[in-house]
């Protein structure tokens, strides 16, 4: 068996403790590497996907990127934020199309957030990354990061002009 590259597997690990916190300690009925079907017909997998018991409640669409932003080019930087953001759009509307956000006849909301194992070192990058995900609704969550520090991103957030 060939060997991976040392990112895949650190991306790897990182996916297994991501998706092994939300089986332990969030509330709903969690799956991990669930399997949707894009618009298109093309299959996807969603990292995490939370459904709550609430026939109006929320799904939760939690994508896990082991993304190390210092080893990008600024360049390259948007071009993998677009990507990903295409990515979860493409599942979001997995789930808003044909009725599938509907269970017990009532409209659930759909919630994404994508996770990575550290922030840049780098905040002006930070703050971008932040920023174009903020702007297409994405909620951004680095792990790294203290209780204090996640809250603060509202903060980053009024500094970079976005509105949360």
């Amino acid at each position: 068996m060939p060997i991976e590259p040392a990112q895949l597997r650190r991306g790897k690990v990182f996916h297994k403790l991501i998706q092994a916190e939300w089986q332990r300690e969030a509330e709903g009925d969690i799956h991990v590497e669930r399997r949707v079907v894009r618009v298109g017909g093309h299959k996807g997998r969603v990292d995490v996907f939370v459904e709550d018991d609430n026939p109006k409640g929320v799904i939760a669409i939690v994508e896990v990127k082991a993304t190390d932003w210092d080893r990008i080019t600024e360049e390259n930087v948007r071009r993998n934020v677009r990507r990903q953001i295409r990515q979860i759009w493409s599942y979001i509307e997995s789930q808003i199309r044909d009725g599938q956000y509907v269970k017990g006849g009532e409209r659930k909301d759909v919630c994404p957030g994508i996770i990575f194992p550290k922030r840049p070192k780098d905040k002006q990058r930070m703050m971008l990354i932040e920023k174009m995900f903020i702007e297409e609704g994405i909620p951004v969550v680095w792990h790294d990061e203290t209780i204090e520090e996640s809250k603060a991103c509202q903060d980053r957030a009024n500094t970079c002009g976005m509105d949360l």
